[in-house]
């Protein structure tokens, strides 16, 4: 495989992609090994700082969500410029729906079945870091160096600027 095919799963990206608003900084992606999406390679939530530290600041409760909260402060105190948090299945259900590559197991010997990738290698979101993030996830999740990222279903300048005024820009200030 040296091709990897993803979809964006929000239209906020694609505002700021085409300056409508700000750049995301998060953003869900799918990953697919064929154009067509029949083999499906994962779901993945990329997170930049300024997402993680709104996520501290106006998200999170210190207390009710201690473990991830803690393990979002750790990763921004830290060295790193990536670094993961999963979602491992929490009932017979969340079981069939485990990923399929090399992710971490959990002590019950379980994948997980959602990936977050923190990011401090850029602030917002924009075609060459989800191409940049999307080579490391393959690097780190299914253990391969691929050559080329196609991101699918990109919309024109003119869906994109259709969706924001109906969708969001009575939104922003």
């Amino acid at each position: 495989m040296n091709t990897i095919y993803v979809h964006v799963r929000h239209w906020l990206f694609w505002y700021g992609v085409y300056g409508l608003c700000n750049k995301s900084c998060n953003d869900e992606i799918s990953l697919y090994s064929d154009k067509e999406r029949n083999n499906f390679l994962g779901y993945f939530d990329l997170m930049t700082e300024p997402c993680l530290l709104y996520s501290l600041n106006n998200e999170l409760d210190k207390i009710e969500d201690k473990e991830f909260y803690d393990e979002i402060e750790e990763f921004l105190k830290g060295t790193k410029k990536i670094g993961y948090s999963y979602i491992y299945p929490r009932d017979k259900e969340d079981l069939t729906r485990q990923v399929g590559h090399f992710a971490p197991i959990n002590a019950k010997g379980h994948k997980p079945v959602y990936i977050y990738m923190w990011s401090k290698l850029s602030k917002a979101w924009d075609i060459q870091e989800i191409e940049k993030s999307v080579k490391i996830l393959a690097h780190d999740f299914l253990h391969t160096n691929i050559e080329k990222v196609e991101l699918l279903d990109i919309p024109t300048y003119e869906e994109t600027k259709l969706a924001y005024d109906r969708d969001y820009s009575r939104f922003i200030k």
